[in-house]
């Protein structure tokens, strides 16, 4: 099954009993690349413009529907400065996917893109899916990094490339949602699960209600 054929949608607790799948992701970079604000936009569709630098970690929940399957989704929000590395990268663990963002308008943030991915591919899953993510797309008379650039250190990297706009909800929902299929196929390919099948994935592909129906002896 390819990415193009998934279909998703969101999902509010009214509209499900029980999750199949419990998924963690991770959101890193820099500080001020806008981490917290594209995460509240996915999450909650909200944006603050006096938002301050994350202390530590922060997380937030959404649910979405991929092919017909329940996903909780925990997304992480990482602080990006240097003195909390010791502590935010402990929470790398048990991460299915993570998110590289950084500014276009900020040219340190982008050449940072290669330390961060080492640091999470050093403390993360090696079943990892990654993305990355140039945030603050809407601030194009300020732009540093071109998207060409950006495009040409995702292919090296071996991922996509979105460019985003937390303020302006450009691209958003996609990258995350992209993400999460490329999860999802990835997760069911391990497990080697197809649609059809009772068992469940929880987080760190453990399964998830697997209550299966007790077959019945005979006489």
């Amino acid at each position: 099954m390819s990415i193009d054929k998934l279909t998703i949608e969101e999902l509010s607790p009214g509209d499900y009993e029980q999750e199949d799948y419990k998924i963690k992701i991770i959101v890193v970079g820099d500080s001020g690349v806008g981490k917290t604000n594209l995460i509240n936009r996915f999450a909650s569709d909200k944006f603050d413009t006096n938002s301050k630098a994350t202390i530590g970690v922060e997380f937030v929940y959404k649910t979405l529907k991929i092919n017909k399957e329940v996903i909780k989704v925990e997304v992480w929000d990482t602080a990006g400065q240097e003195r909390y590395r010791a502590i935010t990268s402990s929470y790398y663990k048990g991460a299915k996917g993570a998110i590289i963002v950084y500014d276009i308008t900020n040219e340190d943030s982008f050449n940072n893109v290669d330390s961060w991915m080492n640091e999470v591919t050093k403390k993360g899953k090696t079943d990892m899916q990654f993305l990355l993510v140039g945030n603050k797309k809407d601030l194009v008379n300020d732009r540093k990094v071109t998207e060409q650039k950006g495009i040409d250190k995702a292919k090296e990297l071996n991922m996509n490339l979105f460019e985003a706009s937390a303020l302006e909800k450009t691209n958003v929902n996609e990258a995350f949602n992209y993400l999460m299929k490329e999860i999802y196929l990835n997760i069911r390919r391990e497990k080697n699960i197809n649609t059809n099948n009772d068992e469940k994935i929880g987080q760190s592909g453990i399964a998830l209600n697997t209550n299966k129906k007790n077959k019945k002896k005979c006489c």
